[in-house]
């Protein structure tokens, strides 16, 4: 019997071709150990759409949340993450500090500073209760390619700074000419971002994400994960989430 999963994927992808995409290529891979028993069909939508669905029907899914308390209330996340992200960074077209910044202090300091985010996601614990406590410094953008689109308003100074991945920057580098000269300042206190994938908190959800979590125990799927981060990422940043990766794939993983 052939298992039916709809894995609803954000229409504000990092970048404009999807390969440039970790968790693209995990999805593919996905496809490919969950086959027979699991048929995984993609399905792009907005973020509210997503929510929406993810909330009302057993057979949607979807990858790379984040865990927070109010999403475990009505989602099954998986035993392990599908991606991992070094920490979020501060991005800015000028220097607000030689070291790791206090996020807090900063906006404290700088009351009208004006901070881009992505609506609709998760920025972690820390940084979540940050945008609640400090909601005027915060310009959040939804869409297609609103990553793209918070940087292009970077470079017209029309935001201070944005909060992203530094992989998500690289990758618009040919969209927007000054994002590989924007200041990228580390933030205290973060983690490195787990991503897992989640399913409607319901009978036919909790079965879906066992079959995911017996699938991803696979040695093929644990070693080849890997390598999609270590090829993703430059070495600085994958230097930042190697201990992790390691944690989360091992014993598995061989002949690196």
């Amino acid at each position: 019997m052939t298992n039916q999963m709809w894995l609803l994927l954000n229409n504000n992808s990092d970048s404009r071709d999807g390969r440039g995409d970790v968790d693209i290529q995990i999805l593919s891979l996905l496809q490919q150990v969950a086959a027979p028993e699991l048929q995984i069909e993609p399905m792009r939508l907005g973020d509210a759409r997503s929510w929406l669905l993810l909330r009302q029907h057993p057979n949607y899914c979807a990858m790379s949340k984040i865990w927070t308390p109010e999403r475990a209330e009505f989602l099954h996340f998986s035993a392990s993450p599908t991606s991992v992200y070094p920490p979020l960074l501060l991005v800015s077209d000028r220097q607000f500090g030689s070291e790791s910044i206090d996020f807090q202090r900063l906006l404290q300091q700088q009351p009208k500073l004006k901070i881009g985010l992505v609506q609709g996601r998760s920025y972690g614990e820390n940084l979540d209760a940050l945008v609640k406590q400090f909601p005027k410094n915060f310009y959040q953008r939804g869409g297609e390619f609103a990553a793209e689109t918070l940087l292009q308003m970077l470079s017209k100074q029309r935001l201070d700074a944005i909060v992203e991945f530094a992989a998500t920057v690289r990758s618009h580098e040919q969209q927007v000419a000054q994002a590989g000269e924007f200041i990228r300042h580390r933030l205290q206190s973060q983690p490195v971002i787990k991503g897992f994938l989640v399913c409607h908190k319901s009978p036919a959800g909790q079965l879906l994400i066992d079959i995911v979590n017996q699938k991803m125990q696979l040695p093929q799927y644990r070693n080849t994960v890997f390598k999609l981060h270590q090829d993703y990422f430059d070495a600085e940043d994958f230097a930042l989430i190697s201990n992790d990766l390691q944690q989360i794939f091992s014993p598995q993983l061989t002949d690196l």
